[in-house]
């Protein structure tokens, strides 16, 4: 099948980029998958898909790369969702770009956001037209993500864009988030909790497929253009479960116990780990919980996904 509509997707070589030129590659588009180093081996096998080298940080890099060619939709994903990145490096890669890439599509762009944008603190079941941004956020992660919605917002007319705000992304072949876990669970013997809801606080979380499924359907249809969906499973599940099925799927022969501890203990230990990061460069947190993730895994984070559910009940295709 073919619709006869091209799609340039941004941060094509990671774990949600190549997933979503899957999907659009099914759904019969024109798929050009854009990648800053690292080419995946599965991303080369795919020979209708065209791949496009170039740093999205660099205007003229892009622009040249993609020389003549301009897309009907740009899906762009690529980003720093680490939560230990420099205020400089977040700004160059989460926000700047965002000015010069929404020239490059003919019809829209869909950008991919976070449900972090609300915040960080327990939540009880919100609509989520009317949450809003916490306009307080200090993580550089957040911070430049609400930026460039604001931009957006303020600059674009509302048919040439939607905002996709994922919650924890897993599935398949997941190197961020799952492996994080898995290398703190290697060397514990217990699940750890920290703070009041000793792991019964709901842990907002999404299946890759769906979120790709939710950028696709985006493409598709313009009902909700100018307007931003939580893409989260409807199901909920709390931390502790979260936690369990990792611990199930990697370690099937160990058994693990539960520990709860205080928050101050949490905070001191994200505070070293944080630091450390920092002070040393790296990519991936040095141990978990930084001060972030912290937030993260002792907040309940309840709010609602109601216009996922309704995109993705009138698919097209």
């Amino acid at each position: 099948m073919s619709l006869n509509k091209s799609v340039l997707i941004t941060g094509a070589g990671g774990f949600i980029g190549l997933n979503a030129v899957k999907v659009f590659v099914r759904a019969g588009f024109e798929v050009h998958a854009m990648v800053h180093r690292k080419v995946p081996q599965e991303l080369i096998q795919m020979k209708q898909v065209k791949i496009i080298i170039a740093d999205i940080r660099s205007k003229r890099s892009v622009c040249s790369a993609l020389s003549n060619f301009q897309p009907d939709i740009l899906v762009h994903i690529a980003g720093i969702a680490v939560d230990t990145v420099s205020d400089r490096e977040s700004r160059e890669v989460n926000f700047e770009p965002i000015k010069y890439l929404v020239n490059i599509p003919k019809e829209k762009i869909i950008y991919f956001s976070t449900t972090d944008v609300y915040g960080i603190k327990d939540f009880s079941g919100q609509n989520e037209d009317e949450l809003s941004f916490d306009e307080a956020a200090k993580n550089p992660y957040p911070k430049y993500k609400i930026k460039s919605e604001k931009w957006l917002n303020e600059n674009l007319n509302k048919s040439k864009y939607v905002i996709l705000r994922p919650a924890a992304v897993y599935g398949e072949n997941d190197k961020t988030l799952e492996l994080r876990v898995v290398d703190f669970l290697k060397f514990s013997p217990f699940i750890v909790h920290f703070g009041k809801w000793k792991g019964k606080n709901r842990w907002p979380v999404v299946n890759v497929n769906t979120v790709c499924e939710a950028a696709l359907q985006c493409a598709l249809t313009h009902k909700f253009d100018g307007e931003a969906i939580n893409v989260i499973d409807e199901n909920i599940i709390t931390i502790d479960d979260y936690y369990k099925k990792i611990a199930a799927k990697h370690f099937p022969q160990r058994k693990f116990k539960t520990l709860c501890l205080p928050l101050w203990i949490g905070k001191i230990l994200g505070f070293i780990s944080t630091g450390l990061t920092l002070l040393f460069g790296l990519r991936r947190p040095l141990f978990d919980p930084t001060s972030y993730s912290l937030l993260h895994i002792s907040s309940n984070l309840d709010f609602d996904c109601e216009k996922l559910k309704r995109l993705l009940s009138d698919k097209i295709c």
